[in-house]
């Protein structure tokens, strides 16, 4: 597929432009997103990324429980998950888990004392930051990510790590958006800290099985928050995109402090 031509760009252009026509009126609800997936022919992943954008740009609003909402009076910044934003983020997730998961299973196997001296002084700054400065904490984020590829100590590896990382995360508005407006409120920054802390302790332990599954259900954390974005309806539908690709949860009872 070209990156042109984004399905979720185009349902949800299409979409808008079904609301700036007057097909629906200002604060009225939107069909469901079972409705929506069938008159567009879309499939429901699609659906909540169109949603999620068309949401970001100010022109909808999901209520939780109630439906999908035509902004009244919105004042839409258009540009947002358009143009620029050729990879949706529901792909990114998927590829990032697959990616980064079997990076630090590598990483476990390479790291040095010298890189779980960095990691630790990084978690030690970025929970300061909670609450606190939105985008130091994200550049901490992205630095604990690096030194995990860092630690494999292969170049090649290393500059994928900071190509998808750079290419897609930090230059793509609508990721831009999402970071801004829902991924760092403190609730889900202490997640990240405390998913970020047992991922460091299985490269301490210089285990990749528990290396890998950290980070999997790291950023498995991750596409469930950006399911509820748009989830206003069938709770038991979120993971579904991944499971094929599944590996084992870690298992909450595990104790990470031996």
């Amino acid at each position: 597929m070209s990156f042109s031509t984004r399905r979720y760009q185009q349902v949800g252009k299409q979409i808008r432009q079904s609301l700036l026509s007057g097909e629906f009126p200002p604060g009225g609800r939107l069909p469901s997103e079972r409705e929506l997936g069938e008159r567009y022919n879309a499939s429901r992943a699609t659906i909540r990324e169109a949603i999620i954008m068309l949401e970001l740009q100010g022109l909808v609003a999901v209520k939780q429980g109630s439906g999908i909402f035509f902004v009244e009076d919105a004042e839409p910044n258009l540009l947002i998950g358009e143009a620029e934003s050729k990879i949706g983020p529901f792909e990114l997730l998927q590829a990032r888990q697959l990616f980064e998961s079997n990076l630090a299973e590598f990483a476990a196997t390479q790291i040095s004392a010298n890189h779980v001296r960095e990691m630790r002084d990084l978690l030690r700054d970025q929970e300061q930051e909670i609450n606190g400065d939105s985008k130091r904490f994200n550049e901490l984020d992205q630095k604990f990510h690096m030194v995990i590829a860092d630690a494999t100590q292969n170049n090649m590896l290393i500059q994928m790590a900071q190509s998808m990382w750079t290419n897609v995360r930090t230059e793509n508005p609508l990721w831009e958006a999402l970071n801004e407006q829902y991924f760092h409120e403190k609730r889900l920054q202490s997640l990240w800290l405390s998913d970020h802390k047992k991922i460091l302790i299985a490269l301490q332990k210089r285990s990749p099985e528990e290396a890998k599954q950290a980070i999997w259900q790291h950023i498995e954390n991750a596409k469930k928050e950006l399911f509820k974005l748009a989830n206003v309806e069938e709770t038991d539908f979120e993971g579904f995109l991944f499971a094929a690709n599944a590996v084992p949860s870690l298992d909450e009872d595990t104790d990470f402090s031996s």
